[in-house]
């Protein structure tokens, strides 16, 4: 054998022992608790924490994991605010969430902000009156961001609109997730 092969089984054998595999998820919130933690709130849209499903006069809301979700319907579609993560540091290539809710950029989004501006954002697929209240699966690619400082803010600035958020997540690999 030579040496080039004796290194490659020797690597081989090495990597076989430790069990390379992808680094853990890093889950940056689930709402799953009675209130937001150290999300800061603004406004009146969100309530003091997670709704539990369906708010009251809501159409019904699906797709949710848990118990909790972040739902802008709080005393209906007229209150508007904002919910802002702490600082977190993006340590994974993609970031994941389950989204629903309204399909207006400037007024129903989440938003990732890296050194106060807005560098990706995700709405729910609602364009009209009477579409559905059901979360899907997204993720944005941070791979860029890789070690930067972020935060997350979700905003409900739409009197007649609402936003549906749960399940924030910061994965490796992509392959459990889809994108817009």
């Amino acid at each position: 054998m030579t040496t080039i092969q004796l290194t490659s089984i020797l690597i081989t054998a090495i990597l076989a022992i430790v069990g390379v595999r992808a680094a853990e998820d890093i889950l940056i919130a689930d709402f799953e608790g009675a209130t937001y933690g150290s999300w800061t709130a603004t406004g009146e849209a969100f309530g003091l924490g997670p709704a539990r499903g369906t708010l009251p006069g809501q159409m019904a809301v699906s797709g949710f994991k848990g118990k909790g979700l972040v739902n802008s319907f709080h005393k209906g579609d007229a209150t508007t605010g904002t919910l802002t993560s702490p600082e977190f540091r993006i340590e994974r290539k993609f970031i994941a969430f389950l989204i629903g809710g309204g399909m207006d950029k400037e007024k129903l989004a989440l938003q990732l902000l890296v050194g106060g501006k807005i560098v990706r954002g995700a709405t729910g697929p609602n364009d009209k009156a009477g579409g559905s209240e059901a979360l899907a699966a997204e993720s944005w690619d941070g791979a860029e961001f890789a070690s930067k400082t972020a935060v997350l803010r979700i905003v409900d600035d739409a009197k007649g609109g609402s936003a549906k958020f749960e399940s924030l997540q910061v994965h490796e690999l992509k392959s459990a997730w889809t994108s817009r």
